[in-house]
């Protein structure tokens, strides 16, 4: 399983918001006709409700003829069974550049694309204490923001208590050379989400998909920059062959760089159909 990570202090994703003659609007990598540099935090932000998924519906207001509003619904009820812990090590994908200074001088890297190795930890809190989200050091603010998210619709996802589950990230750090590495971005969100109902529910990741998108707090996907690259970080593992990729994002440049290195590029919209294509099985409640 690869995740789509930004390594910040080295390289800036850019995201353009396009506008199709439909009045649509499409995500894309580059710019063009009807396209503008959009504010990559902000178009993040915009998908998805503010509001979790968990939260009781707003009380309905009384109808104008006088007559008692009717219940809320109340929702699915949430299972705080014991589940055994597992661990997702996970091969990440990065996007990253030569400082300033450097690229000053003339300088630049053949590919931004790089790989990392994260691991996920996910296991029952038995006295319900929790949730218990935690990342080391090599996490920053909109990873560990993005961690939270992909916890809180996991557990969503399979209705399950967020009050009895653990869950850590971490970067081992195998060689120096890793020791100073910073994450950094919200793009690993799906990836994360989906590598944390894999465990809760002991499904197997297939070991030859990669995926790229944010995580929203109504199980959809949302968009990132830097695809070009993160199709190359991909190719660096020789036996990946499929890219999951927000819906909106596959252009012809990012399909026909796919291509080239006998990758499939995937469209996604939700966290179901992700988890459906990276375990082959359905998402379920636990």
């Amino acid at each position: 399983m690869l995740l789509a990570l930004a390594i910040p202090g080295q390289a800036e994703e850019e995201l353009f918001r396009c506008k199709q003659a439909d009045g649509s609007i499409k995500f894309s990598d580059h710019g063009g006709p009807g396209c503008r540099k959009g504010d990559y935090k902000a178009d993040i932000q915009r998908v998805g409700p503010e509001s979790s998924p968990d939260l009781p519906p707003p009380a309905s207001s009384s109808p104008p003829d006088g007559s008692q509003p009717s219940a809320p619904r109340a929702g699915p009820k949430k299972s705080s069974q014991p589940f055994p812990p597992a661990t997702r090590s996970i091969p990440s994908l990065a996007v990253s550049d030569l400082p300033p200074e450097l690229k000053a001088k003339g300088m630049s890297l053949p590919n931004k694309g790089d790989i990392t190795l994260v691991q996920l930890a996910v296991s029952h809190l038995p006295a319900g204490d929790g949730p218990r989200f935690s990342s080391d050091a090599h996490f920053r603010g909109e990873a560990r923001a993005a961690l939270h998210t992909a916890a809180y619709a996991a557990a969503s996802a399979v209705q399950y208590d967020p009050r009895y589950l653990k869950v850590e990230l971490t970067l081992p750090v195998g060689f120096s050379a890793l020791q100073g590495v910073q994450v950094d971005g919200p793009s690993a969100g799906v990836a994360w989400t989906v590598a944390i109902v894999s465990a809760m529910l002991g499904d197997p990741l297939r070991s030859d998909v990669c995926l790229s998108g944010t995580m929203g707090p109504d199980l959809k996907v949302g968009p990132v920059g830097g695809l070009e690259h993160k199709i190359e970080g991909c190719h660096m593992m020789r036996n990946f062959r499929e890219l999951l990729l927000p819906a909106g994002q596959s252009t012809f440049t990012i399909k026909d760089k796919g291509t080239s290195r006998a990758i499939k590029v995937t469209e996604i919209e939700t966290l179901a159909e992700a988890y459906q294509i990276a375990t082959g099985r359905e998402l379920r409640p636990l």
